[in-house]
């Protein structure tokens, strides 16, 4: 079975794909793994890095790089498909925050995949990622790189969406999601062109969920878990991430001593 419209649920690291994902996942229709495959970085590097230079340096080359992109549908269709019929569902999505780098190769492999960006509120991203156990450990050194990944990953979106047709890309904002949950789920499948479904609203019971795992029920101000920035870590994301927080109507942070 060939799923030609898949989904991939993209953005920022920390900016809600998760639960997106947990959520997608528990539609009758849809499956879409816990696990992060990052395959389309590696096709990329390998596509777009190492066999691109042997295309250019030999043209009797044996393989083409339609060769290369059918077998990379046929190796992510492969996979995803023993899980998706294995579950009864008939389509698959996938979630990789680092795939926002890659939707060009995604959409030349998949030329009718779509793609839900899923976006937070700066500040809410770099407190999440302060906590996490591969960020950088020097303060200013995290705050200047949290602050640079969200903007990057942000601007990567948005720049590849505006390629796509809109039917194919979505931009989802987190805090809506949390907010008005129902609303922004039955728009979600409305861009899908799926049903809406309400077990995606008890995503976290076992019998909603491809897994049949209890998961973590949805919190409506998770940010609060995390510290907030400290007078010279909010400077510096001000500093950086004023013009993209006013872009996407985010108020800046004001700094605190």
């Amino acid at each position: 079975m060939l799923c030609d419209q898949p989904v991939f649920i993209v953005g920022a690291p920390r900016s809600g794909t998760t639960l997106l994902r947990s959520m997608l996942d528990a539609h009758p229709n849809v499956f879409c793994p816990q696990w992060e495959t990052g395959m389309f970085v590696a096709f990329d590097a390998m596509l777009n890095g190492d066999f691109h230079r042997v295309f250019e340096q030999r043209a009797d080359f044996p393989l083409k790089r339609a060769d290369l992109v059918d077998w990379a549908r046929r190796s992510a269709d492969d996979l995803f498909c023993r899980f998706s019929e294995r579950c009864g569902k008939r389509r698959w999505a996938e979630k990789t925050p680092a795939h926002v780098y890659h939707i060009r190769l995604i959409n030349e492999v998949f030329p009718r995949a779509q793609f839900i960006h899923s976006r937070r509120n700066g500040y809410g991203v770099v407190r999440s990622l302060r906590s996490m156990s591969w960020a950088p450990r020097r303060k200013l050194r995290r705050i200047r790189w949290s602050a640079r990944t969200w903007t990057e990953s942000v601007r990567a979106g948005q720049a590849a969406g505006k390629e796509l047709a809109s039917d194919r890309y979505l931009e989802l904002r987190y805090e809506a999601l949390l907010s008005d949950t129902e609303p922004v789920l039955r728009g979600v499948c409305e861009f899908l062109r799926e049903p809406f479904a309400p077990e995606m609203l008890q995503f976290h019971k076992p019998e909603n969920n491809t897994w049949h795992v209890c998961l973590k029920p949805l919190e409506r101000e998770p940010a609060a878990r995390h510290p907030e920035l400290d007078w010279v870590e909010a400077a510096v994301f001000n500093w950086m991430a004023r013009p993209m927080m006013r872009e996407l109507g985010y108020a800046a942070k004001r700094r605190v001593r």
